[in-house]
């Protein structure tokens, strides 16, 4: 086969992130609600006449054998997903890693799909996540969760139940046309200007009770949203920043709480922290999207909803 392009979506957690734990879930059961949205993860993969791995990334390597690849997740993959000769791989992603939109699950979803169909195998959504999942936790040893690659598999805006038993439910939201279209015109992501690494804030202590609240509260934003109820929504939002705050040290700085309250101040009705928070992208819900716009001097990323998941593009 010739080169293979995969995409695979990037996401905004709207409740009960930190419940994807395995530490937390396998004792608890986790629940978390997230949107995927058209901002995305590329890989293009080729076997053709190559001698040796060539790999665009942030940086550039070669390599004789995946062992040689520095790229963790690209030299996990390779190892546990390929049985070919040499590649070369690219990559490019619609945001910066780091900062709360899922990347590198998304990362390890797309590798995985590519190096899937470049073998002309099929792989569907749940082996994908899963496969996705024990590469960054298992074989990187990485801790995070596993809503991103969950995210970034089906695509969606879901509600996925994690059981103690490790299994997964993915439940797609039933959502009217206005709240799709609220999702799509009335929240507006900022990035804060701060990266951070999720594996090192989530390694670190985590307050249960506050976990359990965010649990609760992953279950209310999905009845608030099937509802249309978006006032609840907001005040969801709220509940959540301070849950997230309690959660562990670090996850909301000074510059997030200074960020937030001038988008409240200028017609925002809530605002959640995404990812592990400590830097990244804030997710603002605002019915008067331009004054927050001109208020707020950030960077904006503007997105819409991805209702597909990791695709194929030839």
């Amino acid at each position: 086969m010739g080169a293979v392009v995969v995409r695979a979506p990037l996401r905004v957690a709207l409740g009960g992130g930190g419940t994807d734990l395995p530490s937390y879930y396998r004792e608890h059961g986790g629940l978390v609600v997230s949107s995927a949205i058209d901002k995305y993860v590329f890989m293009t993969v080729s076997a053709r006449f190559q001698s040796r791995f060539v790999l665009k990334h942030l940086e550039w390597e070669e390599a004789d054998h995946p062992g040689q690849v520095r790229h963790p997740i690209l030299r996990a993959a390779l190892a546990h997903h390929w049985e070919g000769g040499p590649v070369e791989l690219a990559s490019v992603g619609d945001a910066p890693p780091g900062t709360g939109l899922g990347s590198s699950g998304a990362y390890a979803v797309c590798a995985i799909k590519a190096l899937a169909e470049l073998s002309g195998r099929s792989i569907d959504a749940p082996e994908l996540a899963e496969a996705a999942c024990h590469l960054e936790i298992e074989l990187v040893g990485r801790s995070i969760g596993k809503q991103d690659q969950y995210a970034a598999a089906f695509g969606g805006v879901r509600a996925y139940s994690f059981r103690p038993d490790g299994g997964v439910d993915a439940r797609e939201l039933e959502l009217s046309d206005d709240t799709r279209a609220a999702l799509r015109d009335e929240f507006l992501l900022f990035f804060t200007g701060r990266r951070r690494s999720a594996s090192q804030i989530l390694g670190g202590g985590q307050d249960e009770s506050a976990l359990h609240r965010l649990k609760q509260l992953a279950g209310e934003t999905c009845a608030a949203l099937e509802a249309g109820a978006l006032d609840r929504l907001a005040e969801l939002m709220h509940e959540h920043w301070e849950a997230k705050r309690r959660r562990a040290p670090g996850t909301v700085t000074q510059e997030m709480d200074e960020l937030r309250e001038r988008a409240l101040a200028a017609g925002a009705r809530g605002v959640i922290s995404l990812g592990a928070g400590g830097g990244g992208f804030l997710l603002v819900y605002s019915p008067e999207p331009e004054r927050t716009r001109a208020a707020l001097d950030a960077t904006e990323l503007a997105f819409g909803l991805d209702e597909v998941g990791a695709t194929a593009l030839r």
